[in-house]
């Protein structure tokens, strides 16, 4: 683009060199694309420069297991960051716990409920029926409902296949259960995002509202082996760039 393009796209405004130059070099996206990928910034060739922002589809995440036969206890998740004791495949929050990490805030498109497909189906109807999910931010309840409201949006397809004919003793019918069908179009997204602040206190409260047990590991078919459940925080994450 010609600098007398410019002048004339800005209607006759009177701009110095250095802002024409400016256009010029968002005209031709070299202002605020990453050469490495996803992603804006403002600056092309250096990611790594003060007080500029990263903005990109982000995410946080957190999870938590039950064993088979254990009672479903009320559950803060994302108050315990990564560390050696809660890996990467168990939650991708880093810093004290309970705040998004200083210098990055969230503005949150949806929410997904990941429970595991192992699940045996009596537990799997127990959780959708008696549990309730809360996301509160500085104690305040922002969302509240049951976790099939939230659905994941992905996971493998559930299949179910009934005994035909006489089975052995001990045999089980075949299930999978999955929340919600295995598409990202499958999720509720919001119509009004919600902005997570940097360092803002926050959690998702999942409370049994009818106590139950999940199902036991001997004496009953199916075996119960458990369920684990993650919670998505899905949208776009800006974060700080320091050097």
């Amino acid at each position: 683009m010609r600098t007398q393009d410019v002048r004339f796209m800005e209607s006759g405004r009177n701009l110095s060199d250095d802002a024409i130059r400016s256009i010029v070099r968002r005209s031709r996206g070299e202002e605020f694309r990453s050469q490495r990928g996803f992603g804006t910034y403002q600056r092309k060739k250096n990611e790594f420069v003060n007080n500029l922002s990263a903005i990109r589809d982000g995410w946080f995440y957190d999870t938590v297991s039950f064993g088979a036969g254990a009672a479903f206890a009320t559950t803060l998740m994302f108050q315990t960051p990564q560390s050696g004791a809660k890996l990467l495949n168990s939650t991708n929050l880093t810093g004290q716990g309970g705040q998004l990490p200083a210098g990055t805030t969230l503005v949150i498109y949806r929410m997904r409920v990941a429970i595991s497909q192992l699940a045996v189906p009596v537990d799997y109807a127990n959780i959708v029926a008696n549990v309730t999910f809360e996301f509160k931010v500085n104690n305040t309840p922002i969302y509240q409902c049951t976790p099939d409201f939230f659905p994941s949006g992905f996971g493998p397809v559930t299949y179910s296949a009934a005994n035909v004919g006489t089975v052995p003793a001990g045999s089980a019918a075949l299930t999978s259960s999955n929340n919600g069908l295995p598409t990202q179009n499958a999720t509720y997204e919001f119509q009004y995002p919600y902005q997570l602040g940097s360092q803002e206190n926050f959690n998702v409260v999942l409370t049994p509202q009818s106590a139950f047990n999940l199902t036991a590991a001997t004496g009953v078919n199916p075996l119960g082996v458990g369920v684990t459940i993650r919670v998505y925080l899905d949208g776009v994450k800006q974060q700080n760039v320091t050097s």
